[in-house]
């Protein structure tokens, strides 16, 4: 759901909490920046060539509704423009071709945050060739920027659009990466790639989070999305140390969306962790869980989120039954995306007094349970199962003398064997009782040896 309100009070909240969240040495060093300054974030993605290295797609697509995510571009950088005061504002990385350049050259120059060169510095360039018989194949080659700050790439296929190219650096223990692009019909590309000193700790950074828990019915579980937009408005690149995400209790089948960054959230045990390398702007990591249904129409969690979030936004299908509240946050409200389709949403925006969120309790109620339409159909199901064993002990009977054609014993056999699937499947759902299932699952393996030794 693109919520065309939702940046606006952003940035409105962005601007009382960022001083509270980090105190006056994160301030310092925003004011520092030299009066810089970064629009809100764009809601718009960062376009990356079709058929580029990187294009992970899941199968599993965010809930309808969901907010917008941007992951397009591992370097997300803000659009230009007039931005708030006292945040730094990072260059733009770009992509250009370049028709001055020889055929099959790239032309790297990688600079800092002050937009100047960066000499003698290590620039991979990675290559991945896509190819339908033999499968995706990567390597990488490596030079070293020159007193320029400049690496030159030669000799590159220009052929085909099976090869796609990304150029990245490793500088001071951190990634930084272009978006990925082909050369089969510009021929010749210029990147310019900047950056950034990295710190680990989060006290040194300039980080406000913005978070989305989506959840989802599906069948006998809820389907739990996280959407994590981390912003960060200094000029320092950031990479969490130990950043821990609380996982509810009993949640299973963890997942994370692929990204073409080392931006992302890794399940450590009962938590997620986040990881990767968070430069000046705008990032976007999604990650997702189940939570088991038992035949309860509430259903209560715990949904944790990184530090220093700012805006934090639960939502849901709406239905005319389903009620969501989250404990400390306003009352949900229904809202409609562009498509017209409903949802419950509730949505909390930190004030400076406020205390650190890092966790907030989610409340389901009057989800549908199975109602008593379920054990008439198993007590059904078992009489049938019995039905079916009369039937079968009756044919057997009748067969009980001389011998039986081997087609016939075959038949019977394989009907007995269903029987005996049926007769367990019964007792493992509790619908047949340990007495009638012992006694019946004798008789059937009694039937069942008879066909062996008649046929």
């Amino acid at each position: 759901m693109r919520w065309a309100d939702g940046r606006a009070r952003w940035a409105a909240a962005l601007a009382c909490c960022a001083g509270a969240l980090f105190g006056g040495g994160a301030r310092a060093e925003a004011e520092d920046a030299g009066g810089r300054t970064q629009p809100p974030p764009s809601s718009a993605p960062r376009p990356a060539a079709a058929g580029t290295a990187g294009d992970d797609d899941e199968d599993d697509e965010m809930p309808p509704g969901h907010p917008p995510v941007e992951g397009a571009s591992p370097h997300a950088h803000p659009a230009s423009g007039q931005g708030m005061p006292g945040v730094f504002q990072p260059p733009e990385d770009t992509e250009q071709p370049d028709p001055s350049l020889a055929p099959g050259t790239i032309e790297v120059d990688l600079r800092d945050a002050d937009d100047r060169p960066v000499p003698r510095e290590a620039v991979t360039l990675g290559i991945l060739v896509n190819s339908v018989a033999k499968g995706d194949s990567r390597r990488h080659v490596q030079t070293t920027t020159g007193d320029d700050g400049r690496a030159v790439f030669g000799g590159l296929d220009t052929s085909t659009s099976s090869t796609a190219y990304r150029v990245s650096s490793g500088y001071d223990g951190g990634l930084f990466a272009a978006a990925p692009f082909q050369l089969q019909q510009v021929h010749a590309m210029r990147v310019i790639l900047h950056v950034y000193h990295v710190v680990r700790d989060l006290r040194l950074a300039l980080i406000v989070c913005e978070a989305t828990v989506a959840a989802d019915l599906k069948d006998d579980r809820m389907q739990i999305e996280e959407a994590l937009n981390v912003y960060n408005l200094g000029r320092t690149a950031w990479q969490p140390d130990d950043v821990r995400i609380p996982l509810p209790d009993g949640f299973t089948a963890f997942t994370a969306q692929a990204s073409m960054s080392d931006q992302g959230v890794d399940q450590s045990g009962k938590d997620g962790k986040l990881r990767g390398t968070y430069p000046p702007g705008r990032h976007a990591v999604e990650f997702r869980y189940q939570l088991p249904l038992h035949d309860d129409p509430d259903l209560s969690f715990t949904a944790g989120v990184p530090p220093h979030v700012a805006i934090a936004r639960v939502m849901m299908p709406a239905t005319s039954q389903i009620k969501l509240d989250v404990d400390g946050f306003p009352a949900a409200e229904v809202r409609r995306d562009g498509q017209g389709q409903s949802f419950l949403v509730t949505e909390r925006h930190l004030r400076p007094d406020d205390k650190p969120l890092t966790s907030f309790v989610v409340n389901l109620h009057d989800l549908p349970t199975p109602g008593p339409g379920r054990s008439i159909a198993s007590v059904l199901a078992g009489l049938g199962v019995l039905v079916g064993l009369a039937f079968a002990f009756a044919a057997a009977g009748q067969k009980d003398t001389g011998r039986l054609d081997p087609k016939d014993a075959k038949a019977q056999r394989a009907r007995l064997l269903e029987d005996l699937a049926d007769l367990e499947r019964a007792h493992a759902s509790g619908d047949v009782g340990p007495k009638t299932y012992g006694r019946v699952r004798r008789e059937l393996l009694d039937a069942i040896a008879r066909t062996l030794l008649k046929s």
